[in-house]
């Protein structure tokens, strides 16, 4: 067996760990749902108080839907700094990987984070169940979009 000069093992480890990063991200590919997926997030009751619920937070999915005052609406559950998945604990939503906080509005209330959490489409269909589609998005300046939120009656 022939020895790498140092040159060749710097190549060869660097080609290593960019296929390892490759690979570690392949599972989040092929997790992430169709462009457009609409998703099914319950009914209204299933919100009936004010609340940051994470039951969606989960691939594919990864989205939080609130309850805030007489509006529903679904967030984004990535963190807008490094992309990793947010957690909630007790209606408060933080980014595990650097420390990022965010309000149940989806504003940035620690660094170091920037970017609000955007928020998907979401309306009560025929059968009153709310149904989310991820093709269509709102940013902070787009949260007064009908199309942003349901209204509770």
């Amino acid at each position: 067996m022939s020895s790498l000069n140092r040159r060749e093992f710097v190549i060869a480890a660097g080609a290593a760990a960019c296929a390892c990063a490759v690979c570690g991200g392949a599972e989040e590919l092929l997790a992430a749902p169709p462009a457009g997926g609409k998703i099914d997030v319950g009914t209204l009751a299933d919100y009936a108080t004010d609340m940051v619920s994470d039951k969606f937070l989960k691939a594919p999915n990864k989205l939080l839907v609130v309850r805030s005052g007489d509006r529903v609406y679904a967030m984004n559950g990535i963190c807008t700094h490094k992309s990793c998945v947010v957690k909630v604990k007790d209606n408060a939503i933080k980014c595990p990987c650097h420390g990022s906080q965010f309000s149940s509005q989806g504003t940035v209330t620690a660094g170091p984070a920037k970017a609000s959490l955007f928020r998907y489409k979401i309306e009560q269909n025929d059968k009153g169940r709310l149904v989310v589609d991820k093709s269509k998005q709102f940013g902070e300046k787009q949260w007064e979009d009908p199309a942003s939120f349901v209204k509770v009656a």
